[in-house]
């Protein structure tokens, strides 16, 4: 079996088998600023770190020394310091000309040689294909330094190549002669989806081919995979309370179903965010479950305040280090010594600065970090306006997540006041085990809201049409069943 090493960009080794076959050739293909040179940089910086270390080699034909230098230390990478121990190697070739060539890779080749580099780093070969004559001399040299020397000397290589804008070359043809791998990195349209890349080859390896956002934060280039969809989940009988004052009387008698992922669909007003909150707030008042209000729409504080409208003390609900002791992982110590006591997390996105990749794979972070029992997603539709035509594909992935981990989930979905049969326009309600529809309706003079469970998994849920109010005490409340002498509920004004 190959031996594969990291390409030192988090979650990227996971769409090659677990990283690169050592001794490849790799060719990075892109635009200007879609963050090449940065790959090239933590694939060297992984080696210099990882156990046994790897020295590296970076040969530029297009940034100095100084700069390289300045731009990967505020990235958390200090090639400096592996410099002085004799295990890293820059090398600048920016002013490179024709009659230097020869000279550059003998001092190439030293360079490798003296420090025992198993990785090098050549950018860019579009800048060094510059300084040949004719292609001719380009493709032989190629073939030679690369195909041969490297692969003699057992040692990685990543090559950058610079695509034009306007062009669909990936390079000039030389590099991918010898390229055993291809990368592509192109600029996404706007701030949450600033970079894709997609493997567009791996020889040997049964490659993810689906395009990928990337970011460029503090830490250097971060990749954020598409979360898997799976099939076979863990399953439970276990019943899990709404948190509704007698909904649950009409699910069975018992609740939802662990694990489950629900959708609480409704207009503006209607009461969907109220009765997400709720669902965490009394699983972490009456039932000692820890859970995520996750909000696509709403600030912290927003939340908080809703939470106080409602009655809830939020100190007594949200993690308050200044008021209760933690442990050092962070958990909130009950009133009995070595007693966990549930707490709500609240988490704020703003959408326009997360794709919906990188908010899965924060949810995730938060659900492996947290724990939660209960999860609430509220305002996913906010996404619609962007992605409206990956909403169902976003809403799967979220729904393979959440059945993983078991966490049961509420979702709140918008929805026009049409009939019955149209519960939403995205077509989403397969994915969910659970649907329940809030809607306005004018009744005896006044508007009213209105319920009504379309299905619910394992369970016979009342078919009646509930109303329901909402007050300080309370909170979300039904109150009972609108009389069966009623036709016309759906369309939003009721007859007898």
């Amino acid at each position: 079996m190959d031996q594969r090493i990291s390409t030192g960009v988090p979650n990227l080794d996971s769409l090659v088998e677990g990283g690169i076959p050592r001794g490849f050739t790799i060719m990075v293909a892109g635009n200007s600023g879609t963050g090449k040179t940065i790959l090239g940089s933590q694939f060297l910086y992984n080696g210099l770190t990882s156990e046994p270390d790897e020295p590296g080699v970076y040969i530029s034909f297009s940034e100095s020394k100084s700069q390289f230098y300045a731009t990967s230390k505020k990235l958390g990478m200090d090639f400096q310091k592996f410099e002085d121990q004799a295990s890293f190697s820059y090398l600048d070739f920016v002013s490179l000309a024709n009659d230097g060539i020869q000279d550059a890779f003998e001092e190439i080749l030293a360079a490798i040689r003296s420090i025992n580099a198993k990785r090098i780093v050549l950018d860019s070969f579009s800048a060094l294909s510059m300084s040949f004559t004719n292609r001719i001399e380009s493709r032989i040299t190629v073939q030679v330094f690369l195909g041969k020397i490297m692969r003699a000397e057992g040692i990685t290589t990543l090559i950058i190549s610079e695509i034009p804008y306007g062009s669909n070359d990936l390079g000039n043809g030389i590099e991918e002669s010898v390229a055993d791998a291809v990368i592509k990195l192109e600029h996404g349209p706007d701030n949450a989806s600033p970079i894709f890349l997609k493997v567009l080859k791996m020889r040997g390896t049964a490659i993810n081919r689906e395009k990928h956002v990337c970011s460029i934060t503090s830490k250097g280039l971060t990749l954020y995979p598409k979360q898997r969809i799976e099939m076979d989940f863990p399953t439970s009988e276990k019943r899990v309370s709404s948190g509704i004052v007698n909904l649950d009387e009409k699910i069975d008698g018992k609740g939802l179903v662990e694990g489950t992922l629900s959708a609480i669909i409704g207009a503006s007003g209607s009461g969907k965010s109220t009765f997400a909150f709720q669902f965490i707030a009394e699983g972490v008042r009456k039932h000692n479950e820890s859970g995520i209000f996750c909000s696509l729409e709403d600030s912290e504080g927003e939340i908080k305040r809703m939470g106080k409208g409602f009655g809830y003390n939020m100190n007594d609900l949200v993690s308050n280090v200044q008021s209760q002791e933690e442990d050092k992982k962070g958990v909130v110590l009950g009133d009995r010594e070595g007693e966990q006591s549930a707490r709500l997390s609240i988490l704020s996105y703003n959408h326009v600065d997360y794709n919906p990749d990188a908010f899965i794979a924060s949810l995730e972070e938060n659900i492996k970090t947290k724990k939660p029992k209960r999860l609430v997603i509220d305002g996913l539709s906010i996404y619609e306006h962007r992605y409206k035509d990956d909403l169902h594909d976003i809403t799967e992935r979220i729904s393979s997540l959440v059945r993983r981990y078991q966490v049961t989930t509420l979702v709140t979905l918008l929805g026009a006041q049409k009939n019955i049969f149209q519960v939403t326009e995205l077509n989403l309600s397969p994915l969910f085990n659970n649907v329940i529809l809030l809607r306005f309706v004018e009744l005896y003079g006044r508007m009213k809201r209105i319920m009504m469970i379309l299905k619910v998994s394992m369970s016979h849920q009342d078919g009646a049409i509930l109303e329901f109010v909402i007050t300080k005490d309370k909170g979300l409340e039904i109150v009972g069943p609108i009389g069966d002498d009623y036709t016309g509920i759906f369309s939003g004004i009721a007859r007898k």
